[in-house]
């Protein structure tokens, strides 16, 4: 067992960064800045940007970053986590030129006007030597979506470099313990479709295992990878407590903050516990289900009796950005296209939470009374997918004995969103679940005789980096 962990959430949007420094010590989070960007200073932008407007490309990372705009020598990379994970096409890519060259069409024309075969065949022939020179030696063409990829695969050591100096510094401002930090191992989080033994489920994983190990954080030497779904339920469910005693961890303990402990008591009126966990990031919908039944001889210890259904749907808050960046009026959608990323965490409550609309200096309102149809389409049809994406995973959840006590959480920054938290909402209580609390942010009032309760901005946005630091992942079996 190693004694002591940090986690790294990478998300999309944010980055978190928690710490287990001791084994009985309650893991926590690091804040790691001012707060600029975002509403918690445990959140560190993900965003990167390059310079190129001097001799010397200065690359830079966080609330710099996304306070820079795209254009004049400035690069920057929103969501570049999903160039990392996405799937590469079997096919290279094909341009507009080459297209129009092989069409039947064109053929048609230049019969039409004249032009001889020959001619055509030889621009033909132009165009391919072109493209043979571009792909280099070998002459092998790689696809967009693999290019995408080399480049959030290079800026993935400076992000991760960057990073560890700020952890480290965070550290540096914690009361004096003697720990060498630097020391510490790391494991970082990933969607559910990527996790996999040996990491081999997704190149995204090794692409960011490598990234850590050139930027200095030495890797947990049994479980570097943890994924995202199941670590942000564990972070939740456990209230980020680990309790070891006698060298022996003691999991009812650390659950016993959630209802399970009313199960533990009385198995014969409550003989399980369930606990949903839907989490809407920029880049994935993460979904997880975990199950715990006391197994009646050791209910201080329900290891045998922890159930585990997680699922990461690559679908979240930037695919709203998208369609709404494509449904508004043609100057107001390149504006918001070419916005920083510090305009655009201010555009996202003001839009599709509040509804008002948020003001640009260069083309007014947006998303205001206007474009009020344009959005609310968009948001009711993301919404749906979301509610769809819901119903499946729950509907394939195995059935709970009569008495079970089941819970919802919904956590993310998308689940702050109306549109979509009510949208999960009904659908979890049209498939038939029936819940004792449901827990999200900025959730006051009750629905359905349900009560709600509000979860706490640390739990909603830093539960999958509290979880992966975890005693509970240290376990033979994790």
């Amino acid at each position: 067992m190693v004694d002591r962990v940090f986690c790294i959430d990478f998300g999309s949007a944010f980055t978190k960064v928690a710490l287990r420094r001791d084994p009985g010590a309650e893991s926590t989070l690091l804040a790691s800045r001012s707060v600029g960007v975002g509403e918690v200073d445990f959140c560190l932008p993900s965003v990167v940007a390059v310079d190129r407007r001097g001799t010397k490309a200065i690359p830079e990372f966080g609330d710099r970053a996304a306070g820079l705009t795209e254009g004049g020598g400035i690069e920057v990379y929103r969501h570049w986590k999903k160039l990392i994970f996405q799937v590469p096409g079997s096919k290279p890519q094909v341009s507009p030129l080459e297209s129009l060259l092989q069409s039947p069409e064109l053929q048609v024309l230049a019969t039409k006007h004249g032009v001889a075969a020959g001619q055509l065949g030889y621009l033909q022939q132009l165009v391919a030597a072109a493209k043979s020179l571009i792909a280099g030696p070998g002459g092998r063409v790689i696809s967009a979506e693999v290019q995408q990829r080399t480049i959030a695969a290079s800026l993935a050591p400076h992000f991760f470099l960057w990073l560890r100096q700020q952890v480290l510094d965070a550290c540096n401002r914690l009361p004096a313990t003697g720990l060498k930090y630097e020391s510490i191992p790391v494991r970082i989080a990933v969607p559910a479709f990527a996790h996999g033994k040996g990491f081999e489920a997704n190149p995204g994983c090794k692409i960011l295992t490598d990234a850590l190990g050139k930027a200095g954080w030495p890797l947990h030497p049994d479980t570097p990878v943890v994924s995202e779904p199941y670590a942000n339920a564990v972070g939740i469910l456990t209230k980020a407590s680990n309790v070891i005693q006698k060298g022996r961890i003691r999991l009812g303990d650390m659950f016993g903050k959630v209802p399970f402990i009313t199960v533990m008591k009385s198995a014969a009126d409550h003989p399980a516990y369930r606990a949903i966990v839907i989490d809407v990031g920029a880049f994935t919908t993460d979904l997880a289900a975990i199950t715990l039944k006391p197994d009646g001889t050791s209910t201080s210890d329900p290891d045998a009796n922890i159930d585990i259904t997680q699922n990461s749907v690559p679908f979240g808050v930037s695919d709203l950005d998208e369609r709404v960046i494509a449904a508004l009026p043609k100057e107001k959608g390149e504006w918001l296209r070419k916005a920083t990323p510090v305009e655009w965490e201010d555009f996202r409550p003001a839009v599709y939470s509040s509804g008002k609309g948020y003001r640009s200096g260069k083309v007014g309102l947006v998303g205001g009374t206007a474009d009020g149809d344009a959005v609310s389409a968009c948001l009711e049809d993301l919404g749906k997918r979301l509610a769809e994406e819901a119903t499946k995973f729950v509907t394939t959840l195995p059935q709970l004995p009569k008495g079970a006590l089941q819970e919802l959480i919904l956590t993310g920054g998308g689940s702050i969103i109306p549109a979509f938290r009510d949208n999960l909402l009904a659908a979890t209580q049209a498939s038939g679940l029936t819940f004792v609390k449901i827990h999200g942010p900025d959730m006051k009032k009750s629905m359905a005789d349900v009560p709600i309760a509000k979860l706490d901005l640390t739990f909603a946005r830093g539960g999958s980096a509290l979880g992966g630091t975890s005693l509970y992942f240290e376990r033979e079996d994790a």
